[in-house]
């Protein structure tokens, strides 16, 4: 059962600004099971309750609970189970002695930077920690649910509602059905409960990524969706505040909203190497390609191409060519050593590849280019996400664009010859896929709605998907397919656009 624990009225509490009956509504709403009001040093009466019952028109299925939050020396504490109001401050240690039945939770304890020490946490007084809330930042909740992970404490979420818009967004998960405020104690100082969220960690070199969604989607189907990025490498780390920063302006730029979309950064904490961001609801285009009809999935590698487009009306940023040549320089002969450290089969064929695309490189780097733009540097289809705000109303679409910790400037046609690189390699084992979608579907959206036409476009595209191409052998080698059936796609489609130029 799911049930929102801590909520404040305008009855009672003079901080909020939410009357009773729209509370208990916005909280059916959000598919919440029940509601427990927590005033401030006030307990409502059962006859209160009941009234509260018959203004909402909300059947007894329905649970709501009165319980009440009260300062203390320790803090603000939630008590689910005193009999009256606790209208005074109050010791915990007397607290716990007056009302030994009451399950008592360490309210919001991470706010306003206050970090909690061990002993704290598990302080035998305490039968739970609130470890979500709208009182604390997305940094202090992520702190708490490590926190939670680390010392193996009883921990709940809570609102803290004092709105209509913050109702019911952190509610908690209980095994079992409480049918009075003490079975709730009792579930609460028995364990049988938890912050309601999914929790799924990943990792990658130097990286820890968890991505996190709260709460139940309700008729908004609005959830919070959190990416938390733990670098433990200080140059990574650099690379990662420098591609947030460029999502910050993007947002500040247009795309922050609508249909054209990046994550919106929520924090950076350089003290902890710490990065959270929005996460995005939908599915990335390389899984919706393989799962929607040709119709619908060429509609979306349009939208790819229009995104693309818009992001390159943004003018280069303030880097020298020096600067590019030598970054680039630095790939070529990363990507020349992974074939010939590993002795790879195809490493000749391979370095005649990387002097045709470093000779490329240097001409149009050296030469006239008005119009450098801001590229993303790892455009491809597993970093495109399509979602919809709602799910029953399409125009409510949008195309958003994860990871930009390759971002570089460059021709635009750097970005387009990357994806058509990746877009062949990532589906070389769906032919019909590849037979379906042409190029011409993203390459025709794209030139449709980019502001700067280059002459030496279509000329320049051929050449920097080598570059990609490149790029994806020299990943099959580090994962150990450097002789594989994908390695032999890459180097064939490599050659023949080698024959072309």
């Amino acid at each position: 059962m799911l049930l929102e624990l801590h909520t404040h009225t305008d009855r009672y509490s003079r901080c909020s600004t939410i009357d009773p009956v729209t509370l208990v509504k916005r909280v059916v709403a959000k598919g919440i099971q029940g509601i427990v009001i927590t005033e401030h040093h006030y307990l409502w009466s059962d006859e209160e309750i009941a009234r509260l019952r018959a203004e909402a028109e909300v059947g007894s299925h329905f649970r709501i609970f009165a319980a009440q939050e009260v300062e203390t020396d320790l803090g603000h504490v939630l008590v689910y189970g005193a009999h009256k109001s606790i209208k005074d401050f109050i010791r915990i240690a007397d607290l716990r002695a007056a009302y030994p039945s009451a399950a008592l939770v360490w309210a919001h304890p991470y706010r306003k930077g206050h970090m909690p020490t061990a002993g704290g946490l598990l302080n035998p007084l305490f039968d739970g920690i609130e470890v979500f809330s709208l009182n604390h930042t997305m940094r202090e909740n992520y702190i708490g649910l490590r926190d939670w992970h680390i010392h193996k404490f009883t921990a709940v979420s809570g609102s803290d509602t004092h709105s209509a818009a913050n109702a019911g967004i952190f509610p908690t998960l209980f095994d079992h059905n409480p049918m009075s405020v003490m079975d709730l104690a009792a579930e609460i100082k028995n364990r049988r409960c938890r912050p309601f969220i999914k929790e799924i960690p990943k990792s990658g070199s130097g990286l820890l990524v968890t991505e996190i969604t709260i709460g139940t989607k309700g008729e908004d189907e609005q959830r919070h969706r959190i990416i938390i990025k733990e670098i433990n490498d200080d140059k990574k780390w650099k690379k990662t505040k420098e591609s947030a920063r460029l999502t910050e302006s993007l947002c500040a730029h247009g795309f922050a909203a609508g249909r054209f979309r990046v994550p919106r950064l929520i924090e950076i904490n350089d003290a902890e190497q710490l990065l959270i961001e929005e996460g995005q609801r939908g599915k990335n285009l390389y899984d919706l390609l393989l799962a929607v009809t040709p119709k619908t999935g060429a509609a979306y590698l349009s939208l790819a191409g229009q995104w693309l487009a818009r992001l390159h009306t943004r003018p280069a940023g303030a880097r020298t060519d020096a600067e590019l040549l030598k970054k680039e320089a630095h790939r070529f002969t990363s990507y020349g050593q992974a074939f010939t450290t590993t002795n790879n089969p195809h490493r000749e064929t391979v370095a005649r590849i990387i002097k045709t695309v470093e000779e490329f490189e240097r001409a149009i780097i050296g030469g006239p280019h008005g119009h450098f733009v801001q590229c993303h540097g790892d455009y491809h289809p597993k970093n495109i996400i399509i979602g919809q705000d709602l799910m029953h109303d399409p125009d409510t679409q949008f195309i958003s664009v994860i990871d930009f910790n390759s971002e570089i400037t460059f021709s635009p046609a750097f970005d387009v010859g990357y994806f058509l690189a990746q877009f062949a390699g990532q589906f070389s084992a769906r032919p019909d896929v590849l037979r379906e979608y042409s190029e011409d579907l993203f390459l025709d959206a794209y030139l449709k709605h980019v502001e700067h036409k280059d002459s030496a476009f279509n000329r320049q595209v051929p050449f920097f998907t080598l570059r990609g191409n490149l790029s994806i052998a020299a990943y099959l080698i580090k994962v150990g397919k450097g002789e594989s059936v994908e390695m032999d796609g890459i180097i064939a489609r490599s050659r023949a656009l080698m024959k072309e130029l």
